[in-house]
């Protein structure tokens, strides 16, 4: 018969005293039997040896099977010496066979015993390996966290043989899921939880964190005193944990990756959409811009020209809408080179106000330049358009009668380009964000056209395409004033 070691019945203090007086009482009919048919007292002193042997076998600890020594050197005392049953000794030989009985049975017994602690220690160490090498064999199937919390549930309900609860909560740790499987029961229920219901939900119980020192994923949780802090089952059960954490941040990881996609799909789609559609207008716009602009010029009649130049406004505003459409595909697709030359700022500055007084609306624009003619190296278009935009955007906060001031100073290894109005100036609550892309004002003027978030989001790409830098401010009296920097690297002032 094949007696666990681990076997719980076996582990019971009244149990293993019993096994131990039953043994030796056995092993003493046993000597008898072999007394009467003529054994010598050798073969009794090792039918009790063998019986210290098999108590330590039987039982757990070393202090069953010192005792069963030493209770057997008594009994083959009492009963196999002379003078028998009393524990009198006449011949002094046998002293030295008790001692010698003694000795060996205790070195037998503590042997017996560390072998059983060896065998029952790696045993456990292989029943430990084979479930966290089934849980991480299924744990790698899970395809989604709520996926883990499922196999995670029934593989530690299946080894601890209990109630097991998972809760996991989402990355900003407002929403909480509860994964339960009931003892025996292989049905998981699911249900979500209110961030006050679970300390409720953990009161009482053994809970061990699913987490690492940045993120905590859930909490699995057990009955509570299923599991002392000491215990070989804690220290499983952590490790358990561990593997279902790294499950989940494998699972969140993979579906970052794949909204990753997803959305770099769509933001190519929407930039070729866009490109396609300004390239299309661009054609038709021209024409359209062309030919009211000749209109201007050859009618007469007042109402005719207001009419046309209504059409010649906004034709004029379309296009720079459009520009600035292209413009935010090709930074959008990495597409945004910057071909920088030695240019006079002069002359890009004296271009970009030529191009925006088309859509000025009568607006004066004065322009402030240093004495001396500044060369930078710059994408001399590039930086025209942002200009332009600057422009359009101070037209957006000002009145006809309103003035639009252009400001180029040198200072250092820096020239600054400020383009300065004296307009209603922008919400203090918008001037960090009014570089964002596709930020529009709350409550834009009702005589203005409202723009789609473009034009500053790509100046401030261009400029810092350029290594410089660009801010927003409201002037103190009245208006406001976005300036930017491009660094000198070698220009030069002629």
């Amino acid at each position: 018969m094949n007696i666990s070691h681990n076997s719980k019945l076996f582990q019971k203090p009244p149990v293993q005293i019993t096994v131990t007086l039953l043994v030796l009482a056995g092993a003493t009919l046993l000597s008898m039997l072999f007394k009467n048919t003529g054994f010598s007292g050798t073969n009794i002193v090792v039918i009790y040896i063998l019986s210290v042997l098999i108590i330590s076998r039987m039982t757990v600890g070393y202090i069953y099977g010192i005792t069963a020594s030493v209770l057997g050197m008594f009994c083959f005392n009492f009963f196999f010496t002379e003078p028998y049953h009393t524990f009198n000794v006449y011949n002094e030989n046998y002293l030295v066979t008790f001692v010698v009985m003694l000795i060996a049975s205790i070195l037998i017994s503590t042997l017996t015993s560390k072998i059983m602690h060896s065998q029952n220690a790696a045993r456990q160490r292989e029943k430990q390996s084979n479930i966290l090498f089934q849980i991480t064999s299924s744990l790698a199937k899970a395809g989604s966290i709520s996926d883990v919390a499922t196999v995670s549930v029934r593989s530690l309900s299946n080894l601890l043989d209990c109630d097991v609860s998972c809760i996991t909560t989402d990355r900003e740790q407002q929403l909480y899921e509860e994964y339960s499987i009931k003892k025996g029961d292989r049905m998981v229920d699911t249900r979500g939880l209110a961030a006050a219901e679970v300390e409720s939900e953990t009161a009482g119980r053994f809970v061990l964190p699913i987490a690492d020192g940045r993120y905590q994923y859930g909490l699995i949780c057990l009955p509570g005193g299923r599991i002392s802090e000491e215990s070989e089952e804690k220290k499983l059960i952590s490790s358990i944990s561990v593997q279902i954490f790294v499950a989940m941040e494998r699972e969140r990881l993979a579906e970052e990756r794949e909204k990753a996609k997803n959305d770099a799909e769509r933001e190519k789609f929407k930039s070729s959409l866009l490109r396609s559609i300004s390239h299309d207008l661009r054609t038709p716009l021209a024409g359209i811009t062309g030919v009211t602009e000749m209109l201007l010029y050859s009618l007469k009649d007042e109402n005719n020209i207001r009419l046309v130049q209504g059409i010649y406004d906004d034709s004029c505003w379309l296009t720079q809408m459009v520009e600035n459409i292209l413009s935010l595909t090709k930074i959008q697709e990495g597409r945004l080179t910057v071909h920088k030359q030695m240019e006079a700022v002069e002359e890009i500055v004296g271009e970009a106000v030529s191009h925006a007084s088309k859509y000025t609306g009568g607006r004066s624009i004065e322009i402030e330049m240093p004495d001396d003619v500044v060369f930078l190296p710059m994408d001399g278009k590039l930086i025209e358009q942002v200009l332009i935009n600057l422009i359009n955007n101070s037209v957006k906060h000002t009145s006809p009668s309103d003035e639009i001031n252009i400001v180029v100073k040198q200072a250092k290894d820096k020239v600054w380009f400020s383009v300065m109005d004296n307009g209603t100036g922008m919400n203090p609550r918008d001037l960090s964000k009014v570089f964002d892309l596709f930020y529009t004002e709350e409550s834009p003027r009702a005589d203005s056209k409202r723009g789609i978030g473009l034009g500053l989001s790509i100046c401030k790409a261009i400029v810092s395409a350029h290594g410089g830098q660009i801010i927003a401010e409201n002037n103190k009296d009245g208006g406001a004033t976005i300036r930017f920097y491009l660094p000198c690297e070698g220009g030069k002032k002629n």
